[in-house]
């Protein structure tokens, strides 16, 4: 059996039951893998919920008891505010997580290494939510915001996998995924530059806003960016169907 020079196997000269053998092996084979990926994307989705969870889980355990006196339970209550607006951004990220995942049909390496790189953002928050209950200044609350934008890189990173996992690598897919992939990386680049200017002068009102930015984005979604995701979805799923369709009917002309 001779080997293509481009690194695949040329069995031109097999018998035609042996390379329909040999076509059964491997459509076998892809079979067996996408199924893993499939099963495997299932299980990601249970290990990313087990590790928000405990995420959460920390953050509350932080937040200390009060000992004696008025100062201590005002305490209380600051830490309070503190850990509910990080639950927020945390239970925001959770949801936009999986409505991302909604469009994952398989597991990728690619998908795989940004999920892990999400939520490895993710569980720095609970140490800078400690940090910002300790001492509420404003290096505290930049640093915060660096995480909290790491985290939104990697969320949308991983929504341009998705994208292209459910729609195909096609041209036009690609170029749509590029465009809403880089103005939205822009708009949180921006936004969090913002805040972090706001946090060095004003701490307090930059907590704020981190907690307004989830709330907001959770019960009154952006209905033009939907708008615009969703007939990108449909155009993309057209040119996915136009290019799977010219693909037969090459194959078709060449058998």
């Amino acid at each position: 059996m001779k080997k293509h020079p481009r690194g695949r196997w040329n069995d031109e000269h097999l018998s035609a039951s042996d390379r329909q053998k040999n076509e059964k092996i491997q459509a076998e084979f892809a079979k067996i893998q996408t199924e893993e990926q499939s099963r495997l994307k299932e299980h990601l989705e249970t290990f990313n919920d087990g590790v928000i969870a405990i995420i959460i889980t920390i953050m509350v355990l932080e937040v200390p008891l009060p000992s004696d006196g008025q100062t201590s339970y005002l305490e209380l209550i600051r830490s309070l505010i503190v850990f509910l607006i990080s639950f927020f951004i945390v239970a925001n990220f959770w949801y936009q997580h999986h409505r991302t995942f909604g469009m994952v049909k398989q597991a990728t390496r690619s998908i795989l290494l940004t999920n892990f790189l999400f939520l490895a953002a993710l569980s720095v928050l609970p140490l800078m939510t400690k940090w910002i209950m300790q001492e509420q200044d404003s290096l505290a609350i930049v640093n915060f915001g660096v995480v909290y934008f790491v985290a939104n890189l990697m969320e949308l990173i991983m929504y341009r996998f998705a994208f292209l996992n459910l729609f195909g690598k096609s041209e036009t897919a690609f170029h749509f995924s590029n465009r809403i992939t880089i103005a939205r990386i822009w708009g949180q680049l921006l936004l969090n530059i913002l805040l972090i200017l706001i946090a060095l002068k004003w701490p307090s009102v930059a907590m704020v806003l981190y907690l307004s930015l989830p709330i907001i984005a959770f019960f009154f979604p952006d209905q033009t960016g939907l708008r615009r995701q969703k007939k990108v979805r449909v155009k993309a799923a057209l040119t996915h169907e136009e290019h799977e369709e010219q693909t037969k009917n090459r194959d078709s002309a060449e058998n």
